[in-house]
């Protein structure tokens, strides 16, 4: 399962949101912000999929672990965002909550034909800065190999 992460993916798309410093031109201005968060939401999606790669033995004998027609647990690969989301404040962390959930729904406004809310730069701004907070909340629960990494300080 950590093979097929593409965690070299996870951090091409990391490096882009330092882009989102320079002020958007006004005639760019949603295109940017949905883009922003498009890239917010895969982030997020991937970082709860590692968790649960990581944590596949207990994940997979969690009761409220989402499951197929035939009753087996998805594996994470296999999961959406919201279902991630919800197994995660379920049985793990509810803080990130409400900061997961807008990243859901405004990642959600790239698709053509459905208005949604896309916030502003400044939203956009404290949301990057947030999901720094959730990606090192979630780095202090995962396994290390050796006993010098402190993801906490990371």
């Amino acid at each position: 399962m950590l093979a097929a992460a593409r965690l070299d993916r996870q951090a091409s798309f990391a490096r882009t949101l330092e882009r989102y410093r320079e002020p958007f031109p006004a005639e760019e201005a949603e295109a940017l912000l949905i883009l922003g968060y498009v890239t917010l939401r895969s982030l997020c999606e991937g970082v709860l999929k590692l968790f649960c790669a990581v944590w596949w033995e207990d994940y997979r004998k969690e009761p409220e672990v989402p499951k197929n027609k035939a009753g087996v647990p998805k594996v994470p690969s296999g999961l959406t965002f919201d279902p991630l989301i919800g197994f995660y404040f379920k049985r793990i962390d509810s803080q990130f909550e409400g900061f997961l959930r807008r990243v859901q729904t405004r990642g959600n406004a790239i698709h053509h034909f459905k208005d949604a809310k896309v916030g502003t730069q400044g939203e956009l701004l404290s949301d990057i800065a947030e999901f720094l907070q959730f990606l090192l909340a979630v780095n202090s629960q995962l396994p290390y190999p050796d006993d010098i990494y402190d993801a906490a300080k990371a």
